[in-house]
């Protein structure tokens, strides 16, 4: 199941709005954010912390930290 919406992200002073969508199955869920035009998956590790999934077939995402840690942070927020 899928369910599409805006991540507000604040960003450098920048309030930003990422289209976001999450996918559930079962119990797991990711949430696919596009960022910079790539769609970039988050998800929970076993210590429930959030990673950043790199592309099917690509290397590590070359996002700035800073806003892989800003959106984390927002996750966390939403996700209470």
């Amino acid at each position: 199941m899928e369910h599409f919406f805006e991540l507000p992200v604040t960003y450098k002073g920048e309030e930003l709005e990422l289209k976001s969508r999450l996918v559930t199955f079962g119990y797991v869920y990711k949430f696919h954010i596009i960022v910079g035009g790539r769609e970039l998956v988050f998800e929970k590790d076993d210590e429930q912390n959030y990673r950043v999934l790199a592309p099917e077939g690509g290397a590590e995402p070359s996002v700035d930290k800073e806003l892989m840690e800003a959106i984390i942070t927002s996750l966390k927020q939403i996700a209470k």
